[in-house]
């Protein structure tokens, strides 16, 4: 196969910087002399007619650059031409060594996806094996023309190109509150095809699926149809992208398992884990899968089956205990492969990081299921990927572009993570890499700053052994991407960089949004203010402000993709917030200590100018939003803005009426009963009388659960809580649940029991806060405090309860919720972490935590 262009205008030109990404294994420059296309060009090929959108690429690239009309395209079909092209081709291969052609020409990479590129004598020929190859050379032959100055000329070169890795693909998370537009998607695929990557991963898609079987799962989470997904995949086969979904079989199934309809499948309610002693569940996941082979046509399946943290816990406890955690994982996991292989694919993918742990797993696992190894460091060896090496496996690995909870990527870190981990991998006979993008904690972030670190996985993937000049990286993408070369774009991306490497905002990037969200009001103690740390945001705020405006003016003149731009100007408007933000806090706290009537003026202007500020960083984040994403999901993160907005609101009436200070965190307290029970699962009552004396208007319970609770009020069930450190978005979504408990509360006294399940073996603490208004308007709060009851299960040994304090203590800060609009209270995204934190450590060691807890609260470090 082949595309042939000829009538080339010979010209003058200086020596232009070759930028490909990613660069070709072998290319030979023949001279500098200069070829230009022009108006008497024409292109001849054998490809047939479907074949021509490569063509038009090649002309669509032309005409942004200037080309008044598409060059001539011939078939060919005259013999004296084909043997001319031919003959042409036969004497140019003769630029590399006859022993390195007819090696490469025998590699099967090569012949799958390899191909030659050759321009002298004013000719240029792309020849292939396959139309996969051709794809690749046309793309190649763009991003010639793109480094060229005039945009229409290259120079005499020879290219001999294939990847050293068979797969070259990205995990794009849509599963955790971002689910982008089937027009994104498509962007996306387009986009990475460009840099050669050839797979595309979608996660989850145990719950962004519309199942027939199952059609509550995925309500209202943004879901995509069968239809959707035929059209993407259809759309991917053109770029020659295969389109992969990674669907969960065991664990990270909380996000369903939150619904009561699923509970008998998982390993207790709310769990992250399938419950494998249930034999149900594999006809659940036959189900499952049977509908997503309707659509999923590629020969690769992914089951997930990272992560199953709460196997064994409680449902399959027995059935563990009988035959071995690791047995039951093989019995499992070969289950799953049965019935992929069943449903057609013939090659089915496997996370590394449970399965290794287990002899037997390795050692009878079929030997044809792919490993996926992952990690997310900067180290430069992996010695369970050569553990798992050993056992035969293939073996994918995949390192991350790191923007998991953060508000950009972190640049130097993934660019470190990608290519020691590839490097290692291609070493130890990988057959491919798979480089992620993950969205924990409602995925917050604008997706499409995620395309830099894809493209840069593209590069060393293509082949991994290779130097990466990072300089000329980048100014490839820029000009690629952006479609030109500005020394702004370098200056941007530099203090991107520069903020996380230098930690100018004086957080860990997966800190960021829990500041940023943050009450900014929360405290008023002068450690607190000491907390706050300020230093060196005025220069910054400068330059964030230089970086808006260069933005604004790179998008005026950038040929494409300017919204990417406008996605950059926005991250530094969000930090310049973020900066303002805590500048403001810690003045406000002065404020309080000094009462000056000059600096309270100042502080009202201050706060009105970041109200405003905050509710346009608001409005163009769901421009944003919208622009790629489906408006599921988008809710959730608009309140947070929201609370925030309220918070300085409520701060402004404060001092305008010259009100006290009043603390914004609820009054009620974390408590639990002790810590004998740490590492097993347990249930724990918890009790509490209130006597009312007149009627009741209104009443409302918030609760917080330790891990799954049920509330009773004068013995009638009121609901359940499931209070869970996750990443997924239907947990954290419903962490804290407020109840109206009007009818179930009485003149008199009053019981409230709260019935706590821990399964995952921590303390099972509990936070409850209630309001009571009676007829009479009066108040009456109901809160957790150490004057609660706690019990055992047999319910007739109640004593004093422990506590770990009111917040912003152990549980952060929990601002009051707004019953009436069932509005619980504001939580960062980590609030459960303390349970979770101690069901993993040791119980001799629980003393340390409490003691860490202390000196926390000490010293004002949680917020």
């Amino acid at each position: 196969m082949f595309l042939y262009l000829d009538n080339l205008i010979q010209t003058q030109g200086t020596q232009e910087e070759l930028l490909l990404i990613p660069s070709p294994q072998y290319l030979k420059i023949i001279n500098s002399q200069r070829m230009k296309i022009n108006e008497f060009s024409k292109f001849y090929t054998d490809l047939t007619e479907k074949s021509n959108y490569f063509i038009e690429q090649i002309h669509s690239s032309l005409r942004s650059s200037g080309l008044k009309k598409n060059i001539d395209v011939v078939e060919v079909q005259d013999h004296e031409k084909y043997l001319e092209i031919k003959s042409f081709l036969k004497n140019s291969i003769s630029v590399f060594p006859e022993s390195l052609y007819n090696k490469v020409k025998t590699n099967k990479i090569y012949k799958d996806q390899g191909y030659l590129l050759i321009s002298r004598d004013s000719k240029v020929i792309i020849e292939a094996n396959s139309l996969q190859g051709i794809f690749y050379g046309v793309q190649t032959f763009i991003q010639l023309l793109n480094s060229a100055q005039d945009k229409f000329s290259l120079i005499n070169l020879g290219i001999l190109d294939f990847p050293s890795l068979q797969i070259r693909g990205i995990s794009d998370d849509i599963s955790r509150g971002q689910a982008p537009k089937i027009e994104n998607l498509k962007k996306f695929i387009k986009i990475i095809s460009h840099y050669k990557i050839n797979q595309y991963y979608l996660v989850y898609m145990l719950d962004m699926f519309k199942f027939e079987n199952y059609p509550d799962i995925g309500k209202d989470r943004g879901a995509y149809s069968k239809e959707e997904i035929r059209e993407l995949i259809d759309f991917a086969k053109k770029w020659f992208i295969e389109v992969i979904p990674v669907f969960q079989t065991i664990g990270h199934w909380d996000n369903t398992l939150q619904n009561p309809n699923y509970w008998k499948y998982g390993e207790f309610q709310g769990s992250n884990s399938l419950n494998i002693a249930n034999e149900e569940i594999y006809e659940m996941l036959d189900k499952m899968i049977g509908e997503l082979s309707e659509v999923f046509t590629s020969d690769y399946f992914h089951i997930g089956a990272d992560e199953s943290e709460d196997v064994g816990k409680v449902n399959s406890k027995s059935y563990i205990d009988e035959v071995g955690l690791g047995n039951a994982y093989l019995k499992h996991y070969k289950k799953v492969y049965e019935i992929v292989k069943k449903h057609g694919y013939q090659k089915v993918i496997i996370y590394h990081d449970v399965l290794y742990k287990f002899k037997e797993v390795l050692e009878n696992l079929p030997k044809d299921m792919i490993i996926l190894y992952w990690k997310y460091n900067v180290k430069k060896t992996h010695p369970i990927l050569d553990k798992v090496k050993k056992f035969d496996f293939p073996i994918i690995v995949s390192p991350s572009i790191m923007d998991f909870n953060r508000i950009f990527p972190s640049i130097d870190k993934y660019e470190q993570n990608i290519s020691y981990l590839l490097k290692y991998g291609y070493e130890k006979g990988a057959i491919g890499e798979i480089t992620s993008s993950w969205g924990d904690y409602r995925n917050k972030e604008i997706r499409e700053n995620r395309i830099y670190g894809f493209i840069f996985s593209a590069m060393v993937g293509w082949n991994p052994l290779k130097e990466i000049n990072k300089f000329k990286f980048w100014k490839g993408l820029f000009i690629h991407f952006f479609g030109i070369d500005d020394h702004r774009l370098v200056e941007i991306f530099s203090k991107f960089r520069l903020i996380q490497d230098k930690n100018l905002l004086h957080t860990r990037p997966s800190g960021y949004y829990n500041h940023f969200f943050a009450h900014p009001f929360n405290k008023k103690t002068s450690r607190y203010k000491k907390s706050i740390k300020t230093k060196g945001y005025e220069k910054l705020i400068s330059d964030l402000e230089a970086i808006i405006e260069k933005c604004e003016n790179l998008e005026k003149i950038i040929p494409k993709n300017n919204v990417n731009i406008r996605n950059l100007a926005f991250i530094a408007k969000h930090l310049k917030f973020y900066c303002k933000k805590r500048i403001n806090s810690k003045t406000s706290i002065e404020y309080i200590f000094k009462k000056d009537e000059n600096r309270k003026d100042r502080l009202i202007k201050e706060i009105e100018d970041l109200k405003e500020y905050l509710t346009d960083l608001l409005n163009e984040y769901e421009i944003l939003w919208l622009n790629c994403s489906r408006k599921e999901g988008f809710k959730s993160i608009k309140q947070k803005y929201l609370w925030l907005l309220k918070f300085y609101d409520d701060k402004l009436n404060e001092l305008r009426t010259n009100s006290q200070w009043e603390d914004p965190n609820i009054p009620s307290e974390l408590i639990y009963l002790d810590s004998n029970k740490i590492h097993e699962a347990h249930k724990t009552y918890y009790k509490k009388d209130i006597y009312i004396d007149e009627e009741i208007d209104h009443a409302y319970l918030q609760v917080i659960a330790g891990s799954f609770a049920k509330i009773y009020i004068n013995n009638e069930y009121i609901g359940h809580v499931i209070t869970r450190r996750t990443l997924n978005f239907v947990g954290i979504e419903k962490n804290i649940q407020i109840f109206n408990i009007k009818d179930f509360i009485r003149k008199g006294e009053n019981l409230i029991i709260i019935e706590n399940f821990d399964y995952i073996g921590g303390i099972g603490p509990i936070n409850v806060l209630g309001i009571i208004k009676l007829k009479s308007e009066e108040l009456i709060f109901i809160k957790t405090d150490k004057t609660w009851l706690g019990s055992t299960p047999n319910g007739n040994d109640w004593k004093n309860v422990k506590s770990f304090g009111k917040p912003p203590k152990a549980t952060g800060g929990l601002s009051w919720p707004d019953f009436e609009r069932n509005l619980p209270s504001k939580a960062d995204d980590g609030m459960p972490f303390l349970n979770t934190l101690i069901s993993k450590i040791s119980k001799k060691y629980f003393w340390f935590v409490k003691l860490i807890v202390k000196l926390f609260n000490r010293y004002d470090i949680i917020e």
